[in-house]
């Protein structure tokens, strides 16, 4: 049987849509706002900017009205608790049919509190490694090593799915066996 490891956005959940959160904030320019909002994400998931820090400094760069950081992260997270039944269950099937199966995920802490609550599917996974648990996010070469040891695995025995290209370059500089997830059809298990 195979190691697997996915990655959760973009391949096991899809965020539900910006239009509540650009709502409440409100940015002038829109296009911006996102920019920043992906910038900033990388330390934001690792861990090294806590909510006030990541919303503060795009608050700072969008000239954005003062607003509830809280209520901004809510939303944030709300919208990104929406899981892709179809290829989870695919997922599972693939646990049931005996492969091991990991997820490597760049998520902030608080998104992160609110999966493990949520997506019970994820205790049937072997190992759920997220960003904000161990200070680093994909690309670092860090966050697939972790992922991969917590499966107990070697990278060259590791495929790894995920539907950022940078993501699965990354994966593959490092021997895993990194497949670029277009839809259900691109899991060949």
């Amino acid at each position: 049987m195979a190691t697997l490891l996915f990655d959760l956005y973009g391949v096991l959940m899809r965020p539900a849509g910006n239009a509540e959160l650009e709502d409440y904030l409100r940015p002038e320019n829109p296009e911006h706002f996102w920019s920043l909002y992906e910038e900033f994400r990388p330390a934001y998931n690792s861990g090294h900017l806590s909510d006030s820090q990541y919303w503060g400094r795009i608050r700072a760069l969008t000239e954005l009205d003062s607003f509830d950081v809280s209520h901004a992260t809510e939303l944030d997270t709300e919208r990104l608790l929406v899981a892709d039944s179809q290829v989870v269950r695919a997922v599972l099937n693939l646990i049931g049919q005996g492969h091991s199966v990991g997820i490597l995920a760049n998520v902030p802490a608080v998104l992160g509190t609110r999966i493990r609550q949520t997506q019970t599917w994820l205790q049937e996974c072997a190992a759920v490694t997220l960003s904000c648990d161990i200070g680093v996010a994909k690309p670092d070469p860090e966050a697939y090593l972790v992922a991969v040891d917590a499966l107990g695995a070697q990278a060259k025995d590791t495929h790894f799915f995920d539907d950022r290209p940078d993501f699965v370059t990354g994966a593959q500089r490092l021997g895993l066996k990194a497949h670029l997830f277009t839809g259900i059809n691109s899991i060949p298990f």
